[in-house]
């Protein structure tokens, strides 16, 4: 409930803000209300976090499951030209990014718990991953108007950590702890060790954001663009996991403008 509201109010502040400028238009004539476009939008998303590439540790990946995955973003355009053809556009997005996964691994570095102590070494079986962040986003992009019913669009985006889960737990394998042929912990016949990065995930966020979008009519919009993290989602010093993890989404919504 706390992430829907976190979606809903910027809605919620946008509107009375577009509809005042939107009325005040032919009253007064300034930066905010000329040559200007105010929007809302919702999206939902498909992805994950993941590495680039496959990593030789990750055998098969025998389930993924991107969950639901929620947007609300409220946006303003300023076309630079009396021609309208190009655009900049700033933005505030509320975004849950998220997934379900469970591989097979071999030699799979992590920290699991095991008796309330926290035991480091190579694992060999199954993994269970579960990551559900909450983002508060702040898209700058440019804006090409291709035509009278498309648009494309990129640029960067910068998101702060407000809501974060990174945990999970391994199963059927076994363990060698710190170092690859150190002592063997077996988990066998429905034993699970637990692991919780939650307090890892970084912080702040960086990336691209490359997209299209379609005016149904005077208001209503259809629109499809590619996320993608220039940073590992984990701290810069976290070596349980050694390799990178990086946002990658689909996102495809609808949006109103003013």
């Amino acid at each position: 409930m706390k992430r829907i509201l976190y979606l809903v109010a910027i809605c919620l502040m946008a509107i009375p803000y577009a509809q005042a400028q939107d009325s005040s238009s032919n009253q007064n004539t300034n930066f905010f209300n000329t040559n200007m476009d105010y929007a809302v939008q919702a999206q939902f998303s498909i992805g994950g976090s993941s590495p680039l590439g496959i990593p030789r540790e990750i055998r098969k990946i025998k389930s993924f499951n991107p969950g639901f995955s929620f947007g609300l973003e409220a946006n303003a355009t300023k076309w630079i030209q009396e021609n309208g053809k190009w655009g900049v556009r700033l933005g505030i997005r509320f975004e849950e990014k998220g997934m379900k996964t469970n591989a097979q691994v071999k030699n799979y570095l992590t920290e699991v718990v095991k008796d309330n102590s926290k035991v480091r070494g190579y694992y060999t079986g199954q993994v269970q991953t579960d990551v559900s962040n909450t983002y508060f986003t702040l898209p700058v992009l440019a804006v090409l108007q291709l035509s009278d019913k498309w648009n494309l669009y990129g640029g960067l985006y910068f998101s702060r950590l407000m809501d974060n889960t990174f945990d999970g737990y391994v199963s059927d394998g076994y363990l060698r702890q710190n170092t690859p042929t150190g002592t063997k912990i077996s988990f066998e016949d429905g034993n699970q060790a637990a692991y919780d990065f939650s307090e890892n995930v970084r912080k702040f966020q960086w990336g691209t954001q490359l997209g299209a979008e379609w005016k149904m009519n005077k208001h209503f919009k259809l629109l499809t663009d590619v996320t993608y993290g220039f940073n590992n989602i984990l701290e810069k010093d976290f070596n349980s996991i050694d390799f990178s993890m990086h946002n990658i989404y689909l996102n495809v919504g609808f949006g109103y403008s003013f």
